[in-house]
């Protein structure tokens, strides 16, 4: 019992602090709970073990009864005996795997549910940080590995310990002497043990994030196809993935080489013990110390025993490779995002929709400003329009306005209130965005438009298509509203893309409205038709529009010329026209392009 002491402490001495708090919050959060399922389970595990034990020490009647003593009618009762032990210990291992399957399910679905709900809250920032590739691996890879190795360490901590407690029992039983020769050698093979398991932990943390980089290449360049047809990349994406390939390769077989070097060990011990233990146990028995029936019970324990000592050996692997992954996790599910609601934040709804920007400042990192002290405002049904030059600031604006960041310095209101004061959700419900770069799911037309308003009718949903010009394209598809669009909607054209960005912007219904160039990657017939529907959509409504073309913009009641993060001039088209300055400049070099 010492040896499993020793055991203990040197698997816990390898987690350090943070680690046992990460094991306690997977224990107390999502196994516990299943606490009733685990007490089956372990009951069943008991219970195999003991079953185990019982079939072989049926072997000692058998030889010394049955076939040396030749005792027939022993032989059908022990006969039977073997059978209701086989099969009640196969009906046993059957109950205990599928009930900790159970266990593993529940606890693995609800920390994917977990997960998912940390990272979605977690602010642009998060994502700019993380790419989608990191992010799949915290899904596909470590939450599989956390149900593994719990299985695992559950299992070999209570089957594999009573099978090897109820086997040793048994040997020491029937010969103290032979056991404790046999059980001499099992200390020489723990060091290695430990050694190892410190070996794997690095190697499965480069593993994870191998895996991060290969999903991140496969992500990017499928996302991407289009650029990457037409500018011939597909060798140079092709060998970006064979060497990301090849780097997991060489880590995984780190890896067996590492959880797989005390298999021989084990074995090579094993053959020792096994040498030992026939040439002492036939000395006993020629003797007269040992009857033949004892001899074989102990040597086929001793054997038996092999294999839930490889188990316990290769735990201390197992739950290294388990740390990481729930470290890996929880670091994810502890983040917190910076953009929060304050404790007394209040739910806010735009009436007006006016909208104050007051000496705005902003830096995406430490000492580069983007934004020098902006200063504009939007009143209440106002059509504003913001022009300038790639990087001077006015994608940047819009992001603050949706709070996706906060402002380093001054204000940004709406209908007087500080967006900072009020929920973010609330916030959100009264802006309605339709970019450039639209993002549909790959779900059906209706449900990409119903994305504004889930709680819509379809024929609000339809209404708003109409309204948005789209309704005609839509009935011509082949399952009209139920078209399934394709990822990022790559079964539609951009035209109609951003239509159906626009339906579901009407049917949002929000009081204030930001486009963000939103038909700059269109071509002119597209562009009409989606500008009508832009035009139905900001009638009414307090609207901020990024504009590249400058036509689009015309009748704006107010345009704000950006250029390197400041304002250089506002007013009216005919005012901007007349000052003769940036915008008119950059109006006659549209006019004449066209």
């Amino acid at each position: 019992m010492r040896i499993f002491t020793k055991i203990r402490g040197q698997l816990l001495s390898n987690i350090n602090p943070e680690a046992l708090k990460r094991i306690k919050q997977l224990w107390l959060g999502y196994v516990s709970p299943q606490r009733r399922l685990l007490i089956l389970a372990v009951i069943f595990m008991g219970l195999n073990a003991l079953l185990s034990s019982w079939s072989i020490y049926l072997l000692k009647p058998i030889f010394d009864e049955a076939f040396i003593a030749k005792n027939k009618d022993i032989l059908l009762l022990i006969a039977g005996q073997v059978v209701v032990a086989f099969g009640a210990k196969g009906f046993t291992e059957y109950i205990q795997h599928v009930t900790m399957i159970k266990v593993g399910a529940n606890f693995t679905r609800q920390l994917q549910g977990d997960l998912y709900d940390k990272i979605i809250v977690q602010d642009l920032e998060f994502y700019h940080n993380n790419n989608s590739g990191s992010l799949l691996v915290y899904f596909m890879s470590d939450l599989n590995t956390i149900r593994d190795v719990s299985i695992n360490v559950v299992t070999a901590l209570v089957q594999d310990t009573c099978h090897l407690i109820s086997l040793i029992v048994i040997m020491f039983w029937k010969s103290f002497d032979m056991a404790i020769v046999m059980f001499l050698l099992f200390p020489i093979g723990f060091y290695p043990i430990v050694y190892f398991g410190k070996k794997v932990k690095s190697i499965f943390r480069n593993q994870q994030n191998s895996f991060g980089n290969l999903y991140a290449i496969l992500a990017q360049s499928f996302q991407g196809i289009k650029i990457v047809k037409s500018y011939n990349m597909e060798t140079v994406e092709s060998e970006k993935v064979r060497g990301s390939a090849n780097a997991i390769a060489n880590i995984e077989v780190k890896l067996a080489k590492n959880n797989n070097i005390l298999s021989p060990l084990m074995e090579f011990l094993g053959g020792v013990a096994a040498a030992g233990t026939l040439a002492y146990g036939g000395y006993k028995i020629m003797h007269g110390s040992l009857t033949t029936g004892e001899f074989v019970m102990f040597l086929v324990a001793a054997l038996d025993a092999y294999r839930p000592m490889k188990n316990l050996a290769n735990l201390n692997s197992r739950m290294q490779m388990g740390i990481i992954a729930i470290d890996r996790v929880f670091t994810v599910m502890e983040n917190k995002p910076k953009i929060v609601d304050k404790p007394e934040a209040k739910v806010f709804k735009a009436k007006k929709g006016q909208i104050k920007v007051k000496n705005a400042k902003f830096s995406y990192v430490p000492n580069i400003e983007i934004l020098h002290g902006i200063n504009l405002e939007v009143k209440e049904g106002e059509k504003v329009a913001i022009v300038g030059a790639a990087g001077s600031g006015k994608s940047t604006l819009i992001n603050l306005i949706l709070r996706f960041y906060d402002v380093k310095d001054g204000s940004i209101k709406i209908d007087g209130e500080d967006i900072r004061d009020i929920t973010i959700k609330s916030l959100r419900d009264s802006i309605a965005f339709v970019s450039q770069d639209v993002v549909l799911f790959d779900d059906t037309i209706k449900k990409n438009i119903l994305m504004g308003r889930p709680d819509a009718t379809d024929e609000e949903a339809i209404e708003a298509a109409k309204n948005a010009a789209a309704h005609n394209f839509i009935v011509n598809q082949n399952q009209g509203y139920d078209t399934v669009v394709g990822e990022r909607g790559g079964n539609l054209s951009g035209g109609q893309k951003q239509m159906i960005s626009i339906a579901r912007a009407m049917l949002k219904n929000a009081t204030i409205l930001l486009l963000d160039e939103a038909t700059s990657s269109l071509d002119s017939k597209s562009e009409r038709m989606v500008q009508e529907g832009l035009e139905r959509l900001m009638h009414g409504r307090t609207s901020i529009v990024i504009a590249h073309r400058l036509s689009t913009i015309i009748n704006a009641d107010k345009i704000y010329v950006f250029e390197f993060g400041n304002i250089v001039e506002s007013g009216t088209h005919k005012e901007l026209l007349a000052l003769n300055g940036y915008y008119a400049n950059l109006y006659r070099l549209q006019f004449m392009n066209e």
